[in-house]
């Protein structure tokens, strides 16, 4: 009866929720709203039929609808596969977060669920910006960078991670090898002067050691001024492609580069594996 009452256009029909996506509640009460006047009307015509919700209920469902509309945007874009996610979870949780802090909710029980909502959110994030993965993904995200760490502790830390640990690393593990290549090298040949010529190439060998330090402390300097060129740049746009971008800082920023193609690659959610494992038991059956 509810098709017969829709002419023309898209025929819509009623959602049921799933109790394990929070969303499709969302959907359901959404599909609700519109249908409503088409419900009101083939419900008059059933005999002993179920009634109607009031005015003021069906007010409720618009604004609770106002109060997780923010939720099924974000949820959506965590949700994608297609395009880079794990560097956009701080921003969207603080933009989230002012978001439904400043909608005007209605009806008293949207009221309380606009509470329930903001304790909610600053019950589970607020430790957010604390998560290596998350917080290196923003930083090293030429969109974001440092813009939306609200704790100076967090950014602090994210910029010694990044340099002490990642680069540092890195660089430390390449001068490792370059100094094995020139040991290996010249020792062959230094070993034949120290015995021949009662060790006089000792000073040699010292002078040698000092210079690899010397080395490992000028590539801290480097890496430090990459990072600081890199934190030094503009944003760019929103709807630029972050991994085209840092193709273009390859040879700018070679040690970053490695560190972006980490982080930047790791999903947010877990939805992109179940979708793919869902695909693959539709190809079994």
């Amino acid at each position: 009866m509810l098709t017969k009452c829709q002419h023309g256009g898209c025929i819509l029909k009623l959602k049921q929720e799933v109790p394990t996506r929070w969303n499709t509640t969302y959907y359901m009460m959404e599909r609700f709203k519109i249908l409503a006047p088409k419900i009101s009307s083939v419900l008059l015509e059933i005999p002993n039929g179920p009634e109607m919700v009031s005015t003021a209920e069906l007010n409720d469902i618009k604004d609770l609808l106002h109060l997780l509309q923010p939720f099924e945007i974000v949820t959506k874009e965590v949700f994608g596969q297609e395009y880079i996610t794990s560097s956009k979870v701080i921003p969207l949780v603080y933009t989230l977060e002012n978001k439904v802090g400043n909608l005007e909710a209605t009806t008293e029980i949207g009221q309380k669920l606009q509470i329930e909502l903001k304790k909610e959110i600053e019950k589970r994030f607020q430790k957010i910006e604390f998560i290596q993965l998350l917080f290196i993904a923003i930083l090293i995200d030429p969109r974001f960078k440092t813009i939306h760490f609200q704790k100076p502790l967090a950014k602090s830390n994210v910029l010694q991670k990044i340099v002490n640990k990642e680069i540092k690393q890195m660089i430390s593990a390449e001068n490792v090898c370059v100094s094995n290549s020139r040991l290996n090298s010249e020792e062959n040949v230094n070993d034949n002067l120290v015995d021949n010529n009662n060790d006089i190439w000792n000073y040699h060998i010292k002078v040698k050691y000092l210079a690899s330090s010397q080395i490992l402390e000028s590539s801290n300097s480097t890496m430090e001024a990459e990072v600081k060129q890199y934190l030094d740049l503009p944003l760019i746009n929103i709807n630029n492609d972050v991994l085209a971008v840092w193709e273009s800082y390859k040879t700018v920023f070679p040690h970053l580069y490695v560190v972006a193609q980490k982080y930047l690659s790791t999903v947010s959610s877990s939805v992109p594996s179940e979708r793919l494992f869902s695909k693959a038991g539709n190809l079994i059956t």
